[in-house]
């Protein structure tokens, strides 16, 4: 049996599961002497004429030798030792569990409170525009129907009606730097254990550029349906609330590597010429401008490629919305997402976005006075938006939807 009174032999213990000197010396029960080299060198238990050596021990042969010493010296050892290793036994062969996640508690997605309902403006009406006249508003609704009438057909169905645009909140996404936080929920749905955790560290390449890496989560969120408004309109969603997707089951999310293998297109945009495209569509972001053609390019906010969680940034802000924009990509390479026809008449898959179709809102964790296009300048919108502590962001993702709303023709 294991030498547990010091009397027989000088026990050198290198448990590696033991945190701390003195519970090693409260477990051996050496009354107090040092255990000079405690814990370096090579393990070794003490077993009477039979040694277990080695530098790293199968942890179950060692708990099996500890727990049969521990039967037959129960009478040797005082009660308050004994149950002192006992303890210890048991701490080491019981799983830790997870710590509790960092994830924010009230952000539970509210519609009337939350979304910035200036957003929806400008609203065409055949021809006639609605609403805010901000030059902003001005550039992104350039693709607003114009004419006063429409008409439609699908399949045996036919129909007359006015031609009508506005800005609908239909997507929502979050990015975290706290995996399994969903934002919309108010719920941390998948504890990690530090597994997929976000993260920020600094390029040595004397930019003073860091990088990100954080999670996103994205929610078909159609909030006209919610609140059953406009429910006669042709163009408004009907689906209900849903997670449409998490990048925590990714791997491509988490390895730009594994990214530009699934998606080798990557690769082509992710050179220095087509990098340089990218300045023109920084610079029209900044003007208010969306530059569609340049579909890889996200103004100042980096490119779209590779599609995975790391991103460069000198704005903690801009960069949430660079994830939640590059996020949006992502899903039309996944085929999730659609887009209406400019005669209003129906949807159409969108493998590749059309940038000027889309327009952000930050609600978490400060509330946006005002939706910004893809790639606006951080310096523009960003300010204060950034609430000490708090490292997860969501937004509400506003779509262009263009809609021949009129009456059946028998």
């Amino acid at each position: 049996m294991i030498a547990l009174d010091g009397r027989a032999h000088r026990t050198r213990c290198r448990l590696w599961m033991i945190q701390s000197l003195k519970t090693c010396r409260d477990i051996a029960g050496l009354q107090k002497r040092p255990l000079d080299r405690a814990l370096t060198g090579r393990t070794y238990l003490s077993t009477g004429c039979r040694h277990v050596t080695g530098p790293r021990h199968n942890l179950r042969r060692v708990l099996k030798v500890i727990s049969a010493s521990l039967t037959v010296t129960r009478r040797r050892l005082p009660i308050g030792q004994f149950t002192l290793a006992l303890g210890f036994l048991i701490s080491i062969s019981t799983p830790i569990p997870a710590q509790a996640s960092k994830c924010e508690a009230g952000t539970i997605f509210n519609p009337i409170t939350k979304v910035r309902w200036t957003c929806i403006f400008p609203i065409t009406i055949g021809g006639v525009k609605v609403g805010s006249f901000d030059k902003l508003d001005k550039e992104l609704d350039a693709q607003s129907a114009s004419k006063l009438l429409c008409a439609c057909r699908k399949g045996v169905s036919f129909w007359f009606g006015v031609k009508v645009s506005f800005w609908s909140p239909n997507r929502m996404v979050d990015v975290v730097t706290e995996p399994g936080c969903m934002m919309a929920l108010g719920a941390d749905l998948m504890p990690t254990g530090g597994k997929l955790q976000g993260s920020q560290s600094s390029i040595a390449d004397g930019t003073n550029s860091v990088k990100m890496l954080a999670q996103m989560h994205y929610y078909i969120a159609p909030v006209w349906k919610m609140l059953d408004m406009f429910t006669d309109l042709p163009c408004i969603e009907d689906d209900g609330f849903d997670v449409a997707m998490i990048t925590e089951v990714l791997p491509t999310w988490q390895s730009g590597t594994l990214g530009a293998i699934i998606q080798p297109e990557g690769i082509l945009f992710g050179n220095p010429a087509a990098g340089l495209a990218c300045m023109a569509d920084s610079a029209a972001a900044a003007a208010g401008k969306v530059i569609d053609p340049l579909f890889w390019c996200m103004g100042s906010w980096g490119a779209t490629y590779p599609i995975a969680g790391d991103i460069h940034f000198g704005d903690s802000v801009e960069a949430w919305a660079g994830l939640a924009a590059r996020g949006t990509f992502m899903m039309g390479r996944l085929g999730a997402l659609t887009i209406s026809s400019a005669d209003g008449c129906s949807f159409k898959p969108q493998p590749i976005w059309t940038k000027s179709r889309y327009k952000l809102q930050i609600m978490e964790p400060v509330k946006g006075g005002k939706c910004v296009n893809v790639g606006r300048p951080g310096a523009l919108w960003s300010s204060g938006k950034h609430a000490p502590g708090k490292d997860n962001a969501q937004f509400m993702l506003f779509e262009k939807v263009i809609c021949c709303a009129g009456i059946p023709v028998p």
